[in-house]
């Protein structure tokens, strides 16, 4: 199939999870700078077409589109849906996530497998699929990480640390494959949101382990995404935001 003409002057950037805080303040950051968004979600369809709905109103250039990450085979329908939407493809944002325990010795195959679908395959696929109009756009790729994938400390959730720390590993790795046309960089955040499990004091406790002593804003990741997004001489980077909390 010939690629479609583009329908905008403007750069379009798919975020997955978009209608997550982190991937909502992402969205607004790349509208803000002239960019057309399209919002990807998989389970929160209601939200997702508010959120953009909303900005909509306001004169955004934005369109939600849904995909189920944990079929990393249906990636390249959602990047053909998102290309033929505006004719063009200028950025990729792998937001969406899957947290989850796994306990040592209490989890299976099948629990491990989910995880590292969502959150390593998923965002291979995705960028594979979506190469040939990145390098055509001379685009960028940002993966959103974790610091717990460069420090697995997180007890209980074995497959979520690794799942981050391949996909650091595949953020380097893709920067060699993938230049000199397309960019890939990934930012790795700290506390911002915490899971409705966690204590008042456990969150304390985490927090008090950074220099800052707070946790972050998605507003503080999102500008952090746009910076990568947007540098030209910048790829293979992990970019830790975490308030300090492996400062030393």
């Amino acid at each position: 199939m010939k690629n479609p003409r583009p329908k905008t002057d403007r750069p379009v950037f798919l975020v997955t999870g978009g209608s997550s805080p982190i991937g909502q303040a992402i969205t607004r950051d790349l509208v803000n700078d002239g960019a057309a968004v399209a919002v990807h979600y998989q389970k929160s369809k209601i939200r997702a077409i508010e959120f953009c709905q909303f900005l909509q109103k306001q004169g955004a250039d934005v369109f939600s589109f849904s995909c189920d990450l944990n079929r990393p085979q249906d990636s390249s329908r959602l990047i053909r849906n998102v290309a033929c939407h505006w004719g063009r493809l200028d950025g990729l944002i792998n937001n969406a996530s899957l947290f989850k325990p796994t306990p040592l010795g209490r989890s299976g195959p099948a629990e491990w497998e989910k995880v590292i679908r969502v959150n390593t395959l998923s965002p291979y696929f995705l960028a594979t699929a979506a190469l040939p109009w990145l390098r055509r756009a001379k685009g960028s790729i940002v993966h959103l990480t974790d610091i717990y994938g460069s420090h697995p400390i997180l007890k209980d959730h074995g497959a979520y640390c690794i799942s981050k720390a391949a996909l650091v590993a595949l953020t380097r790795f893709m920067a060699r494959e993938m230049g000199p046309e397309v960019r890939v960089n990934a930012v790795s955040p700290g506390a911002v949101t915490f899971p409705s499990t966690y204590s008042e004091s456990r969150k304390k406790r985490v927090l008090e382990r950074s220099a800052l002593n707070r946790p972050g804003r998605p507003e503080e990741i999102a500008s952090a995404v746009s910076f990568l997004a947007k540098h030209p001489f910048i790829t293979g980077q992990i970019l830790d935001v975490d308030g300090g909390r492996f400062s030393g």
